[in-house]
Order: structure tokens, then sequence, then C-alpha cells
């Protein structure tokens, strides 16, 4: 599913929440609002420069809440013109935090 992304499907962070069950104070859920991206071309690489191309969905259906534990990581986006990007998945974040 999505092609190379191999089943993951990028989204543009727009909140982090922390919300609290006012009945019990020891309930509290963390969750992001994310923008959900669609993978262009089935998320097939492009033959010219090996990445993938994600657009932003034109549905309603894009902006959704999920529970945090189920990002996985982050993704470096490379914007290619008004809503749309490649997904550059050859360069490992870490590394590219360490890089002054």
């Amino acid at each position: 599913m999505y092609g190379a992304l191999r089943g993951r499907l990028p989204a543009r962070l727009v909140a982090l929440l922390k919300i609290r069950d006012p009945r019990s104070k020891d309930t509290v859920h963390r969750v992001a609002g994310v923008l959900l991206l669609t993978p262009v071309t089935s998320g097939r690489p492009s033959d010219l420069d090996a990445l993938v191309t994600v657009q932003m969905r034109e549905d309603k259906r894009g902006f959704t809440i999920v529970d945090i534990g189920t990002i996985l990581s982050l993704a470096h986006l490379i914007q290619e013109e008004d809503q749309r990007w490649h997904v550059n998945s050859q360069m490992d974040l870490r590394t590219l935090n360490k890089v002054y």
C-alpha cells in the first residue's frame, strides 16, 4: 500500500494537544491534529529523482486527529510546488539534526 512508502502515509502536523477527562483526573489523551497527504502515482518513485511525490488531499477528510503513539517518525518533505512535496527517504533525520 502507498508504493515505496511501505504503507506509511505522510501528514503535516497542525497541533499537538493534551486532553484531560474532567471526570477522571488520571485520564489524559495525547493527540495530534494532522493534515493527511496523498501519494501521487500510487506512491511510485519518480524516474527522474527516485523520490515519491505527495500532495494535499482535496476532500474534507484530510484533517484528522490521531493518537501521538501512532506517529512513527519524522518525514523530510521537499516542497515541489504549492501543496505538493517530495518525500526524501534517502536521508537519516538523526544525522541531519546533528549537522551544523
